[in-house]
């Protein structure tokens, strides 16, 4: 009984874990901005980041090496057309995956037109207001937005137009590893089929090669 206890709990546990939404929270407000890691209800700031860490990164960016032209080149031409469109293919069943579990559970934006000439703010309103209507419209077929407020307004006053935005996305984990094993099955086969293409190759050169060296006697 007490076995079959800890496998609930573990099982309860992994379920959890997997349930757990993961994602982004960025806004922008003037010279106000910032980016956040979403983990659940825990938040870890990316930007702006702290001046030691910037430091770091410029470090390790130093301190990698780029790889010589000779290595790129060499990966440049193994890659036919063949694989290119195979990769092309799976990147975008990928990223359509993504979209589709992709959720945005906050949308926030204000925009308050102003120019210094006021039939320009006029003009600018009905510009963004079209735009903002398009673009909404082709977001609702395409992502599960579950909190929205958009609001337009316009300052005849105000020199240049203020804007205030915010997106929080979110995506849970199970959905990452569907989506990350949707897109390794046709990796692996795309690697291995290159990597018989390649020994076959490698084997054809070989015997070009020893007939060339006269290791063969033709009879």
């Amino acid at each position: 009984m007490t076995q079959l206890l800890i496998w609930i709990l573990i099982l309860l546990a992994i379920l959890l874990i997997l349930a757990f939404p993961v994602g982004v929270d960025a806004a922008y407000d003037g010279d106000d901005r910032f980016l956040k890691l979403k983990l659940g209800p825990f938040r870890k700031t990316l930007l702006p980041a702290e001046k030691k860490e910037k430091r770091k990164r410029e470090k390790k960016k130093d301190t990698q090496q780029e790889p010589p032209d000779d290595a790129k080149e060499k990966i440049k031409k193994r890659l036919t057309l063949d694989d290119i469109l195979t990769l092309a293919e799976i990147g975008i069943d990928t990223v359509r995956r993504f979209r589709m579990h992709l959720s945005v559970d906050r949308l926030v934006m204000y925009w308050t037109a102003g120019a210094p000439d006021p039939c320009d703010a006029v003009m600018q309103y009905g510009r963004v207001n079209a735009v903002i209507g398009a673009v909404l419209a082709k977001a609702h077929t395409r992502f599960k937005i579950r909190e929205e407020d958009v609001r337009t307004e316009i300052d005849l006053t105000a020199a240049r137009p203020e804007i205030r935005f915010r997106a929080v996305l979110s995506i849970q984990i199970w959905e990452i590893l569907l989506i990350a094993v949707s897109a390794a099955v046709p990796g692996l086969r795309w690697m291995i089929k290159r990597k018989r293409s390649e020994r076959a190759a490698s084997a054809d050169a070989a015997v070009e090669r020893s007939i060339q060296d006269g290791e063969f006697e033709y009879r």
